[in-house]
């Protein structure tokens, strides 16, 4: 059974910490790298992972490595899951490097056992044996959030995701033919609701977006935070 307090550690920067249960009925926990890098190629670390176990907390027999929890490897701070209707494809939002190195944060289309680069490489960057982001912001920052996908209207088949620094609603396109590939990414809502912290699409075909601006981070209006109830026609 995972255990954090032996598995994992616990600092203030890099948590992660999105928490869905799959279509397949098991749990997926975002793990971001807790500010120390080489943990995320650590394959004995939980930090810098995605995981996956069953509802009761032990390890699923076909997770990619036999006994442990990680689902798939080299991550910064992933912070969205989605997965796609019709073909149970998952993907992830994650934060790339800030400071001098400030950019490149990703969407990346998650396989079990795979390694997504980080610290090794990032944004554009390739290495063998480490797979390339689906999209990636390049010089802009999105600090994306929760995902999802959506199912109604003229946004229908695309995944839309959060931005918290980016403050806006982020829409990708991606290719049925090549879950690796996108046709890009469009904004809406641009610092008019200030940091967009989660999407969900309800029952009745709306996006619902929470809004992240008491956070300590943002400049909250006298009506925040909020959730916001979109109609896209």
């Amino acid at each position: 059974m995972l255990s954090c307090s032996t598995t994992c550690m616990e600092v203030g920067v890099h948590d992660g910490g999105r928490v869905k249960v799959g279509p397949d009925g098991k749990l997926y926990w975002t793990m971001g790298e807790a500010g120390v890098q080489p943990l995320a190629q650590d394959r004995e670390s939980s930090n810098g992972k995605i995981l996956r176990v069953n509802l009761d907390g032990t390890i699923p027999q076909d997770n990619p490595f036999p006994g442990s929890p990680v689902y798939s490897l080299g991550h910064r701070n992933p912070q969205g899951l989605a997965w796609q209707p019709g073909t149970g494809n998952l993907y992830a939002t994650e934060h790339g490097p800030s400071g001098s190195q400030s950019c490149c944060d990703e969407v990346n289309y998650i396989q079990p056992g795979r390694n997504y680069g980080w610290p090794l490489v990032f944004g554009d960057r390739s290495a063998e044996g480490t797979e390339p982001a689906v999209v990636q912001s390049a010089d802009a920052t999105w600090a994306p959030g929760g995902a999802a996908f959506v199912t109604h209207g003229p946004w229908a088949g695309s995944l839309v995701f959060t931005g918290l620094r980016g403050e806006a609603l982020y829409r990708v396109a991606l290719d049925p033919a090549d879950p690796t590939m996108a046709f890009g990414c469009e904004t809406a809502f641009w610092q008019e609701f200030g940091r967009l912290r989660d999407v969900v699409e309800g029952p009745d075909g709306a996006l619902y977006v929470s809004t992240s601006n008491r956070d300590g981070r943002g400049n909250p209006a006298s009506d925040d935070d909020r959730l916001l109830r979109v109609l896209v026609r």
